[in-house]
């Protein structure tokens, strides 16, 4: 299938390691011209020099913390200007906060949500000048699924990200913008989190292994392949939807 990605302008925020990476990689492959931050820069630097050896298109890194604002509307508009506009946006960064401090909460805030506010709000312009324009926010299960831990801001920051694509998505169809939200269940890859319980507590991975239907984790690169095909002109008519990529992870019905 021809995605329709060659010479496409993708943002992604978040994209030196993991679920970012490995979009950020399948993209510039397709032939996408890419801008990505993360916050360390050894990190956005060796990407950077890695997606430069495949397929055609420019390359943009910068090392930004995506809990402060004027630096995220920075990036995303230097991005545009080095990649001379913008079809593709897409949000993976996560502040992680899983605890119930206010600490973590207000991360998960200014990360999860108000990065995502702020990167749309600086991206509009140049998406309602795409033909082919797409918001992308990469979510969680436990937006939807009560996963035993305490209380926490992570999984209501990742479902207040459903509720603003699906405004994204209403208020701005007319203008030819999609948006999306894509929730991963359990996913490894090296040196993700998933790997670091499969090191430190192999008994409880093994159990959530069993517990899923197709009996293993996913990996980056199966769920970086949905986040490239919803966000592609392939995926056209998908806009205002939520998709779970657990693998049956989660037996319910939403």
């Amino acid at each position: 299938m021809n995605l329709g990605l060659n010479g496409k302008r993708a943002i992604i925020l978040g994209g030196s390691r993991g679920i970012g990476w490995y979009t950020a990689e399948i993209l510039k492959a397709e032939g996408c011209s890419i801008a990505l931050c993360a916050r360390g820069a050894e990190g956005v630097n060796e990407a950077v020099t890695k997606l430069q050896e495949l397929g055609d298109g420019s390359v943009y890194g910068d090392a930004v913390d995506l809990a402060e604002g004027d630096a995220t509307r920075a990036f995303v508009k230097a991005g545009i200007e080095r990649l001379g506009g913008l079809d593709l946006l897409i949000h993976n960064a996560s502040g992680f906060g899983v605890g119930g401090s206010e600490d973590d909460w207000r991360r998960s805030f200014d990360v999860d949500m108000m990065a995502g506010v702020r990167a749309v709000e600086e991206a509009l312009p140049a998406l309602k000048e795409s033909d082919s324009a797409s918001i992308t926010f990469i979510g969680s299960m436990a937006s939807k699924y009560y996963f035993g831990r305490p209380p926490g801001s992570y999984g209501p920051a990742k479902a207040a990200m459903r509720a603003y694509a699906n405004e994204l998505a209403q208020a701005y169809g007319k203008d030819g913008i999609r948006a999306n939200v894509i929730s991963p269940g359990a996913v490894w890859f090296p040196g993700g989190s998933w790997d670091n319980v499969k090191k430190e507590n192999p008994k409880f991975y093994a159990g959530v292994e069993k517990a899923i239907p197709l009996g293993r984790l996913g990996t980056g690169e199966e769920i970086a392949r949905i986040i490239a095909f919803t966000a592609s002109p392939a995926g056209m008519w998908l806009n205002a939807t939520h998709i779970a990529a657990d693998g049956g992870q989660v037996a319910a019905v939403d």
